[in-house]
Order: C-alpha cells, then sequence, then structure tokens
C-alpha cells in the first residue's frame, strides 16, 4: 500500500514540473528570474511546499508566521516598479499589509501562549483560530499569485489564462492525488473470483457465530455439513451447516461458525469483495482430533435467547433422540461442558430476513453440572453457555451404571447416587401412582440400608415385602417373633382405669422388647417385616359398667403408632448418633399415617400424631422413615414435609403435582404425568445430585447382580423351629382364629 507522504511527494514533483513548463511556453520571459516569475518561484512554488509537505493537513501559528513572512518577502522587492498611488499600488499595498499583519499576529500568538496545564482565554483562542485560517498556505499563497497576476500579467491575457488555470488545478482541482487516491482504492479491492464448487456468499450476519449462506447451486446440504467461510473483513473460518430458514434469490442456510483449526488452515486463496462459503474436505484422522467435529453427528441445536445460569433454552435443529429426561451438553467458559435436562419444548416462529418465517422447536433444559470422573458425580457449574452456542445431544451408552446408584439418566452411563444413610436420617418418600415401580425401589433402599449396617422395620399392608425380601428373613424366627405379639394382643379385659383395660398395653410391651432385641448390637437380624392390619389388639372405649366395658380393635394406624413411639423410645436409651440405626418403612402410609381429614376412626388422628412425633424427634438417634404412597394428598403433611429426600413418579392429581412443585420445582412437576414407569424425578440430600434430575431407575435383578457382587448378604442366623408339625398345625389354627391371613408353616417355605 502507497503511503499518503508517497502521494504528496509525487505531486509535488509533478506539479512543479506543470508550472515550469507554464512559465517556460507561456510567459513571454520565460525562466528569466524578474517580476513575471514571481507567481512561480515564490507564489506557486511556497503553496506547493507548504501545502504538500510542510503543512497539509492544518496550520500552526508558527507555520502562519513562516508562510506569511515568505509571502512579504517575494512581494516587497515589486514595489520599485509600481508607480505610487496608482491602482497596482492599492493592490500591491493590501498584499503587503495582509502578509506584515499576519506575521505580527502570528509572532503575539507564539509569544503569549499560556503555559501547559493553563487554560488560554476567548483572546488568545480567538486570534490563534483566525492565524491557523489566514495563513494556510492554500490561502495566503493563493493571495500572493492573484496579486501578481494583477500586477504584472495583467494586460496580457494568454498569460492570466495559463498561470489562473495552474493554480485552479494545483489548488482546487488536486488531479494527481485524486487518481492516486482512485488507484490505491483499486489496488487494494479483491478481486472477484468464480468458484465452480462454491457453496454461497455470506447474505447476513447474525452475531454471534451465525452467518446466512445465500447458495449459488440449488443443492441441498445436510445438517453438519462443513465447509470454509472467508471473510472479507476477517479470519477464516470454520462452518457447520444446521439448517434451510427460508430464501430470497437463493436458498438462504444457516451456518455454525467457529475458529478454524491451524491444521485445517491455509487452503485455496480466496481474493473476494464479499464472503464465501466454500467446501471442506476432511479426513476421517482430523475431524476426530477436532472436538467440535467429535461430537459433530451429535449437535441438536444451538442455544437460544432467554437462556438463564439455572436452565438452558436452546433451538432444536435436529430433534432426533430430544426428548423429556435426555441429556444435553454445551460449553461454558473456557471449554467445559456442561450437562443440562431436557424438560420442556415449545414452537416458536421468527422473521430471518425480508420476512422470511422461521418455525422451529425450541426446548428447554434444567442445569445438572460438569460429571466428575474422580468422584463419579455432578458438580455444580456457574453461569451460563454463549448465545448460539452449539448444543449436543449426550451420547447413547447402554452400559450398567456403578453399582452404588440408585439410577441413571437415560441413555447414558451417567448415575445417580444415593447416600443410605442421610435418606434415612432426613427421611425419604416415594411418591407415585399405582403399577409405577414404587415397591420395587423401595425393596431396593431396603436392601442398600441392609447393606450398611442399618436395621429396618418394615410395615407393610401390601404383603409382599417379606416374599421379595425373603433373602433378609429367617421364616422360624419371624414366625416365632410374630406369635409372640400376636399372643400379646389375644384377649385384653376392661379395667376400671379405660387406659389399662384391653391388651393394648401388653401389645406395647411386646412391640418394645421385640425392637430392643432388633436393635442390639449382637443382634443380626435387619430386617422385620409386619402387616398391622393382622394384628388384632384391643383397648377399651368406655367406663366400667358391671363389671363390664367395651373394647374395640386399634385400627392399623393406631399398631403403626405403637411400632413408631417404641422405636424412638428404644433409639433413645441408645444414645444419640448421627448415622442412620433404624428405618421405619411405611408401605401404603395414606392408610398407616393418614392426614387428618382422611381418617378412618377418631383414633386414627392421635395415632398419626404419635408416628409424626417420633419421625420428627428421631433424627438426632439415628430414626428416620421410608414413607411410600400413592395418594399424596391423603398422607400427613407432618411426615411429609419432614421427607428431605422426594422419588416423585408418575401422578396425575393436582394436588401432588402442587406438592411436589416445592421440592422439585414447576418444570418437573409438570413432567410427572408423563413419566414412563421405572422413572423418577430424585431430588434432595441423599442424592448425589444437587438440583432435581429425572432417571431411570435400576431394574431388579440388574441391581442384585451387580450390587450383592460387592455386598454379600447380611443373613441372620437360623434359629430352632418354634415345635414340630403339631405346634405348626396349632399356630396356623391360632392365626385362623385371629382373623389372620392362612401363611405356610415356619418349615415350610420362606415368607
Amino acid at each position: 500500500m502507497i503511503s499518503d507522504a508517497k502521494i504528496r511527494s509525487w505531486a509535488l514533483v509533478a506539479y512543479l514540473a506543470l508550472m515550469v513548463a507554464v512559465q517556460a511556453t507561456f510567459i513571454d520571459t520565460g525562466l528569466t528570474p524578474n517580476s513575471n516569475a514571481i507567481w512561480l518561484y515564490s507564489g506557486v512554488a511556497s503553496l506547493l511546499m507548504g501545502s504538500r509537505l510542510l503543512n497539509p493537513y492544518f496550520t500552526p501559528p508558527a507555520d502562519s508566521l513562516t508562510n506569511a513572512f515568505a509571502a512579504l518577502l517575494a512581494i516587497i522587492p515589486a514595489a520599485q516598479e509600481i508607480m505610487p498611488w496608482t491602482t497596482d499600488a492599492w493592490v500591491l499595498g493590501s498584499t503587503i499589509a495582509y502578509s506584515a499583519i499576519l506575521s505580527l499576529v502570528s509572532i503575539g500568538v507564539l509569544i503569549s501562549r499560556p503555559p501547559p496545564g493553563v487554560g488560554p482565554g476567548i483572546t488568545w483562542r480567538m486570534f490563534d483560530r483566525a492565524v491557523k485560517g489566514l495563513g494556510d498556505p492554500h490561502v495566503i499563497f493563493t493571495i500572493l499569485v492573484v496579486a501578481a497576476v494583477w500586477l504584472f500579467h495583467s494586460d496580457k491575457p494568454e498569460e492570466v489564462f495559463a498561470i489562473l488555470a495552474t493554480l485552479t488545478v494545483v489548488v482546487v482541482l488536486k488531479p494527481i492525488e485524486s487518481l492516486a487516491a482512485y488507484l490505491v482504492w483499486w489496488l487494494g479491492q479483491p478481486k472477484a473470483a468464480f468458484h465452480a464448487d462454491a457453496i454461497g456468499v455470506v447474505a447476513a450476519h447474525q452475531s454471534p457465530s451465525i452467518v446466512l449462506i445465500r447458495q449459488a447451486q440449488p443443492r441441498a446440504l445436510s445438517p453438519g455439513t462443513v465447509m470454509r467461510v472467508t471473510d472479507p473483513h476477517g479470519p477464516e473460518l470454520l462452518g457447520i451447516a444446521l439448517n434451510y430458514v427460508g430464501r430470497d434469490e437463493g436458498n438462504l442456510l444457516r451456518v455454525l461458525t467457529t475458529s478454524m483449526p491451524n491444521r485445517l488452515a491455509g487452503g485455496p486463496s480466496i481474493s473476494t469483495d464479499v464472503g464465501m462459503a466454500l467446501p471442506l474436505i476432511i479426513e476421517e484422522q482430523e475431524s476426530e482430533s477436532i472436538p467440535t467435529l467429535q461430537r459433530i453427528k451429535r449437535l441438536r441445536g444451538i442455544v437460544d435467547s432467554e437462556t438463564s445460569p439455572d436452565y438452558l433454552l436452546f433451538e432444536v435443529i435436529d430433534d432426533e433422540g430430544i426428548a423429556e429426561g435426555c441429556l444435553a451438553e454445551v460449553r461454558v467458559g473456557e471449554m467445559r461442558q456442561v450437562i443440562y435436562q431436557v424438560i420442556d419444548g415449545v414452537t416458536r416462529e421468527e422473521v430471518v430476513q425480508q420476512k422470511n418465517k422461521y418455525g422451529y422447536a425450541r426446548a428447554k433444559a434444567r442445569k445438572i453440572g460438569a460429571w466428575d470422573h474422580a468422584e463419579s458425580k455432578f458438580i455444580p457449574v456457574p453461569w451460563m453457555p454463549r448465545l448460539n452456542s452449539p448444543v449436543f445431544l449426550m451420547e447413547s451408552d447402554e452400559a450398567a451404571p456403578a453399582q452404588d446408584c440408585i439410577g441413571h439418566f437415560p441413555g447414558t452411563p451417567y448415575g445417580v447416587r444415593v447416600d443410605v444413610s442421610d435418606c434415612v436420617t432426613h427421611n425419604t418418600a416415594i411418591l407415585g401412582i399405582l403399577g409405577v415401580g414404587k415397591s420395587y425401589l423401595a425393596i431396593e433402599l431396603v436392601e442398600r440400608m441392609i447393606a450398611r449396617g442399618v436395621k429396618v422395620l418394615c410395615l407393610d399392608l401390601t404383603n409382599q415385602y417379606a416374599n421379595l425380601l425373603s433373602d433378609f428373613i429367617d421364616p422360624s424366627y419371624e414366625a416365632a417373633r410374630r406369635e409372640e405379639l400376636f399372643s400379646a394382643g389375644r384377649g385384653g379385659v376392661a379395667h376400671q382405669n379405660k387406659e389399662q383395660g384391653g391388651s393394648r398395653n401388653a401389645f406395647k410391651r411386646a412391640v418394645l422388647d421385640q425392637m430392643r432385641a432388633l436393635l442390639a448390637p449382637g443382634d443380626d437380624h435387619y430386617l422385620r417385616v409386619f402387616n398391622p392390619a393382622q394384628f388384632r389388639v384391643t383397648k377399651q372405649v368406655s367406663g366400667m359398667f358391671q363389671g363390664n366395658a367395651e373394647l374395640a380393635h386399634l385400627t392399623a394406624s393406631e399398631i403403626t403408632a405403637i411400632f413408631s413411639d417404641a422405636a424412638l423410645f428404644v433409639c433413645q436409651e441408645l444414645g444419640m448418633t448421627d448415622e442412620a440405626r433404624l428405618c421405619l418403612v411405611y408401605e401404603e402410609a395414606h392408610s398407616l399415617v393418614p392426614e387428618w381429614n382422611s381418617v378412618a376412626a377418631d383414633g386414627d388422628k392421635a395415632a398419626t400424631a404419635t408416628s409424626a412425633r417420633a419421625i420428627l424427634q428421631g433424627r438426632k438417634y439415628g430414626l428416620g422413615c421410608l414413607l411410600i404412597t400413592q395418594r399424596t394428598a391423603n398422607v400427613t403433611k407432618t411426615i411429609l414435609n419432614q421427607c428431605n429426600t422426594v422419588f416423585a413418579m408418575r401422578t396425575f392429581d393436582d394436588t401432588g403435582k402442587d406438592f411436589l412443585g416445592n421440592y422439585i420445582g414447576s418444570d418437573y412437576a409438570s413432567v410427572l404425568p408423563s413419566l414412563q414407569p421405572r422413572h423418577a424425578v430424585i431430588f434432595g440430600k441423599g442424592s448425589s445430585c444437587e438440583n432435581p434430575v429425572l432417571i431411570r431407575l435400576n431394574d431388579q435383578d440388574a441391581f442384585r447382580q451387580r450390587f450383592r457382587a460387592d455386598n454379600p448378604l447380611r443373613t441372620p442366623t437360623p434359629q430352632v423351629p418354634i415345635g414340630n408339625g403339631a405346634d405348626a398345625i396349632a399356630l396356623d389354627q391360632v392365626k385362623a382364629d385371629e382373623g389372620v391371613e392362612q401363611r405356610p408353616s415356619p418349615s415350610a417355605t420362606p415368607l
């Protein structure tokens, strides 16, 4: 590129040659130094030197003084050839006076210049501005040349025309500078080139990182096609085709751009005045070493507006594999891949260019965090991704998660672990409709508790836990202990003190004894299972009359309260602890600990309050609960609100969704009606994730195969049966008399 100083220097030489040629050709005295050559030697020459070299842009006071003094010296010698008091004398005198006054004022401005840091006054600034303008070489030497023409060439029209025409060319037209500027511009313009294989030209930029390509040929490019994107005002970029968004003079292809890797740079030189998109052939080995291209097949969208630090909103480019619960990853900050879970979606429409409307789906995802391979969990990541950043679907991997995971994110190997001690001490709830896998999840949690050394007491109305957890039960021992409770609950007589009537107190003592035995340090029984509805325990409900009183059977809620209260009492006897000691499992909790407006009998209100008190006070003694129900509205909120860890499965009722919305957020609560079986939203202290997450729960057989390989069963030592066949038959007859469901004898198949 030619510098401006060089252009001015060449223009100076050319104009000087022009003026010399005019002087030699049109002035009758030629190049002889005399009054006819004043315009050349002093006027135009000084004009050229001043305007082209000394002060081409502005004229400071010192240069104004120099210009004025040079003009004064050039015009004074002409005074001897001019007759006094003539018109020529007035022209000469005015020119001399102009130069002299300008010289004196310039000297005054220079002398009175204020020191640095002191603001000049208005008078000084007025004179400074005047000498800068009037002392400009174009002004002062134009006056000098016009005066010389009037004084010495006015009687020769051809000389007047030649001199003034030259002055016009040098001062006004400046053809050499204009021509040079045009040539510099023309040489600096990129040359248009035809590319037969060009994809198209850049029609618009959508900052950041998005360009619209107007295709040159009517051919369709699949999403993920890579290309070179040239930019006449910036570096070459690597482009990835996204989708088509409309058409004007051609199809409009939206392209995601990123920096061109060094190994791919250095392609054929492109010289155009517009950005272009050109094909880029990449070897498979090269694409595997570039992070963006490694995941290009999993590109599903770009970050959309309104994304926040907690939620990712992204425009779906390819919906393959996109569904509620799937994971997406996007870079946040410097090469940190953060994982989000899709929870919702909506359709949108916007104008792209020239009224082209573009409709698309926008997905909403909740931030999970960055996966820490060392800790095998997600860690929080602050802030949010940049607008238009690529969003990739997490690669599907059906590999089983680690054995300590309660489940995994659908289609990924990322698992969610639970701390069963926290699940117990801070209480856990499993909520969902019938048939979605609540009981199997509870069975898995119970097995994890037993493996951790936590004792478990299941209060089960469904009669399925004894079968599903039979590996942890000694049938003979269970039958004997159950018979002890049946015996304690049988009978019962009236008493003058109503609180002493019936068999309730005897049953309480029997439960308390068995609870002490269960929590004894040397006892190797980690699981006890009871159905509260099978016990026939009586209480006195009226005063004595003629030696009799009315007795009534305790409800399932009242039996549950006896077990809960005994558990709290024994745990208190053992002292405080931060670790889980005993977990009460409330299966069908809406029947065992009902809400006050859902009780079947008046006594259930007090019973539920007793159970709730045990849970409220039990944490510091290692006591907690696992609550399972399909009717969230019918379970006492006193206990439910104490459940710090929640597994939310499919549910439809508004009460359940509203309650769960307070735990897991309205976004996750809104997806509960559409959850598949064996899927759950987990949140709370027991989870390894700090935010609510939607997971696929373990299959029972796969879980046991993995888990038991590293966690041998804690099987109790078998006990001697309580009797021979006759005794067993007698026991069955007793249960039948009590209205208890018939079961195999202790020596038969385990419960």
